[in-house]
C-alpha cells in the first residue's frame, strides 16, 4: 500500500511541471536555465525567487525558503500535504480514487471542486437555457461578445428558488458543501435549502491560478423585485476559507499575462469594465471586489508587478478612493499611480463609446500617485493664499504622518515636493510632520489604553454629558468600533442583537445602520454589506460603511475586540442607570429614598 501511495506521489509529482505551477502564482522571469520572481515569503525587492527546471525546485536566496512543487503549493495555500497532494492531482487530472465524488468532505479542495461545478452549471444554463434569454439580451445589450462571455465563464442563476439544490442532489453533489461555499442556504424552518442566487448573472471569480472560488450576481434590470426592500444590485459569495473579497481581484488570472509584458496592473470598480477592456485588447486590467486597495492586494500585485494603476473617473478626483492610495502608496514599496477618465464615462462606457485608444492613453499617461494629490491639494485650496496654502500641507501631510519610517527616501523626496509646490520651508514640514506623528501616537495610545481609572471615569462623564437623542457628530468610539466589527465580520451580528438594543446607539446614523443590519438577521438574510446596500439610501452614510467595513476588516483579532466593546455598553448602561438611581433620589420621599439607595448599591 505505501508502495502505491509513493508511486503516486511521484506521479503526481512528474505530472506537475514546478515552473508551471510556480508561474500560475507568480510572474516569472528566464534567468539562463533558470526563472526567477520575487519572493512571497519575505518583502522581496530584487528577484530572489529561483525556480530549477532541471530539479524541480526553487528556492530564495535572500529568506533561504526552498522545496519541491509540493512545498510550494503548501505554503502559497496554507495547507498540508494532503490538501496540496489534491491540488496538484486536480491540476494534472489525475484521480486520487476510483469513482471519487465531489461530495468529498469539507477540504478546501472539496470547496474548489464545488465551485468549479457550480461555474459550469452556471454558464451552461446562460448559454443554452430558454429562460436565460432575458439574461443574453442583457449581456447583449452591454456589448459584450460570446468570447468574452465564454473566457470570463459568465453564467445565469435562473429565477427558482431551488434549481442549484435540486441539481445538486441529482448529481449527488454536496449539499453541505454548497451551503459552506454560500451558493445554497438553510431555510429557517430547517427543512431544506433554498438557492442564495436567483435571476442574476453570475460572475465567477477566480484565484491568480484561474480557481473559481466565489461568485458575484447582478440582478437583471427586469427581475420583479419589493418595492419596500429591493435586493443589492450586486451580490458576492459569503466569505469563506477560499474567498475574502478583500483578498480578490476580479480577472486576475486573465490579466497576469498581460501585465508581465506591460510592467503594470489597471484596477478599475466592475466587472464589465474588467471584461471590455480585455475585449478591446486591453488585457493588463483587474477590479477589487467593492471594497479599497488594501495592504492584502498590494502583497499580491507585488508578485506580478512593480506598478499599479488605479482608474478613477473624472469625478472622483481627491475623494476617498484617491486618500486610502496614497497612504498604501506612502506605507509600500510600490510604485502607484492615477488614471483619470473623461467626466461621466466609466471605463466600459468609453471603450464602447470610443474604443480602445483614450482608454489606453489614459492608462500610459498616469500620474505618480502623491503628485496627482499635490495637484489636486494645490487646485483646491492654492488660491486662497497663505492660509489656502497651509490646508494643502496639513492635508497631505495628515496622510504622510502613516509612513512607517521617519526619513525614508520616498518620504524625504516627498516633503521636498511640498515644498517647493507650496513654497514653504523643508524644515517646518519635517516639523510639523513630526507634531502629527506624536498625535497619530498618542490617539493609538488612547485606544488601547483602560477605559475607566479611579480619577477620570469616562464612560460616567460620558452618560451624564450625553442626552438619549445626540445632534448628528462624531460617534462614540465603542460605537463606530461595534459598526467597524459586525460590517467586517457579520457573523457576530447574531450575539450583538443578544447583548446591544438598537436604542443603545446615540448616533442617529450608525443606529440606522444597526437597526438595518438587526432586521436582516432576524429575517434570515445574511447581515452583510451586500445585502446591506439594498436597505440603506444614504449614498453618504452607504460610503461611511464601507469605510468602516475595511477599517473592521485591519483588526488582527476581531473576537476580543468585540468582547472589549460589549463590556464598554455593558458599562455604559449600568452607569446610566446609576445617575438615574441619583437622580430619582433628590425627589424621592426618605422611605422611597431607602429602596433607591438598594438599588443604586446593587449596580457598584
Amino acid at each position: 500500500m505505501n508502495d502505491d501511495r509513493t508511486a503516486l506521489r511521484e506521479r503526481i509529482r512528474e505530472a506537475n511541471d514546478i515552473v508551471d505551477v510556480v508561474g500560475s502564482y507568480l510572474s516569472l522571469r528566464p534567468a539562463g536555465p533558470t526563472f526567477k520572481a520575487l519572493c512571497p515569503f519575505h518583502e522581496d525587492k530584487h528577484p530572489s525567487l529561483v525556480v530549477d527546471p532541471r530539479k524541480q525546485s526553487y528556492k530564495c536566496w535572500a529568506c533561504g525558503e526552498w522545496g519541491d512543487v509540493f512545498t510550494f503549493v503548501q505554503k502559497m495555500d496554507h495547507v498540508e500535504f494532503p490538501e496540496a497532494l489534491r491540488t496538484l492531482a486536480q491540476r494534472a487530472g489525475i484521480s486520487l480514487e476510483k469513482n471519487q465524488k465531489i461530495s468529498a468532505g469539507p477540504s478546501k479542495a472539496g470547496m474548489l471542486d464545488v465551485m468549479k461545478w457550480a461555474a459550469a452549471r452556471y454558464q451552461s444554463c446562460l448559454l443554452d437555457a430558454p429562460s436565460a434569454e432575458v439574461a443574453r439580451d442583457y449581456l447583449g445589450e452591454r456589448q459584450l461578445n460570446l468570447g468574452m462571455i465564454r473566457q470570463f465563464g459568465l453564467g445565469y442563476a435562473p429565477d427558482a428558488w431551488e434549481w442549484l439544490v435540486q441539481g445538486a442532489l441529482k448529481e449527488k453533489i454536496s449539499l453541505d458543501l454548497l451551503e459552506q461555499v454560500g451558493l445554497i442556504a438553510k431555510r429557517n424552518e430547517q427543512k431544506g435549502h433554498y438557492d442564495r442566487f436567483r435571476d442574476r448573472v453570475m460572475f465567477p471569480i477566480r484565484d491568480v491560478q484561474g480557481r473559481t472560488v466565489g461568485f458575484g450576481g447582478r440582478i437583471l434590470p427586469s427581475s420583479v423585485v419589493s418595492a419596500d426592500r429591493p435586493p443589492p444590485k450586486y451580490y458576492n459569495s459569503a466569505e469563506t476559507a477560499i474567498f475574502s473579497k478583500s483578498d480578490q481581484l476580479y480577472g486576475i488570472d486573465l490579466a497576469k499575462q498581460a501585465a508581465a509584458k506591460t510592467g503594470y496592473l489597471a484596477i478599475v470598480e466592475g466587472y464589465t469594465d474588467v471584461i471590455m477592456a480585455h475585449q478591446h485588447g486591453i488585457a493588463q486590467v483587474v477590479a477589487t471586489m467593492g471594497t479599497a486597495l488594501n495592504e492584502r492586494h498590494i502583497k499580491q500585485l507585488k508578485r506580478i508587478v512593480p506598478r499599479v494603476v488605479l482608474v478613477f473617473d473624472a469625478d472622483a478626483g481627491g475623494d476617498t478612493g484617491v486618500d486610502r492610495a496614497l497612504e498604501v502608496f506612502v506605507k509600500n514599496d510600490l510604485d502607484l499611480r492615477i488614471a483619470t477618465l473623461p467626466e461621466g464615462l466609466d471605463p466600459c462606457d468609453l471603450l464602447v463609446a470610443k474604443g480602445p485608444e483614450p482608454f489606453r492613453a489614459a492608462l500610459e499617461g498616469a500620474v505618480d500617485v502623491f503628485e496627482y494629490k499635490l495637484q489636486h491639494a494645490w487646485a483646491k485650496h492654492g488660491a486662497r493664499g497663505v492660509d489656502g496654502q497651509r490646508q494643502a500641507a496639513e492635508e497631505l501631510l495628515g496622510i504622510l504622518a502613516l509612513t512607517p519610517n521617519e526619513r525614508s527616501v520616498k518620504l524625504a523626496l516627498m516633503v521636498n515636493r511640498i515644498a517647493q509646490r507650496l513654497l514653504i520651508k523643508e524644515d517646518l514640514i519635517w516639523a510639523r510632520l513630526k507634531e502629527l506623528r506624536a498625535k497619530r501616537a498618542g490617539s493609538a495610545s488612547d485606544r488601547t489604553a483602560p477605559r475607566e481609572t479611579p480619577h477620570n471615569p469616562p464612560a460616567e462623564a460620558e452618560a451624564q454629558a450625553a442626552p438619549a437623542e445626540t445632534k448628528a457628530g462624531p460617534a462614540p468610539l465603542h460605537e463606530r468600533e461595534l459598526l467597524e466589527l459586525l460590517l467586517a465580520e457579520p457573523a457576530l451580528v447574531p450575539r450583538a442583537a443578544v447583548e446591544i438594543a438598537e436604542d443603545e446607539m446615540e448616533h442617529p446614523g450608525l443606529r440606522k445602520v444597526i437597526e438595518a443590519l438587526y432586521r436582516l438577521h432576524a429575517s434570515g438574510q445574511p447581515a452583510d454589506l451586500d445585502h446591506l446596500q439594498g436597505i440603506i439610501d444614504n449614498e453618504k452614510l452607504w460610503q461611511s460603511m464601507r469605510d468602516l467595513a475595511q477599517k473592521g476588516l485591519d483588526y488582527p483579532d476581531r473576537p476580543g475586540v468585540f468582547q472589549k466593546v460589549l463590556e464598554r455598553f455593558r458599562e455604559r448602561k449600568t452607569l446610566r442607570r446609576k445617575l438615574a438611581i441619583k437622580n430619582q433620589m433628590q425627589d424621592a420621599a426618605p422611605a422611597d429614598a431607602l429602596e433607591l439607595l438598594k438599588k443604586l448599591r446593587d449596580h457598584q
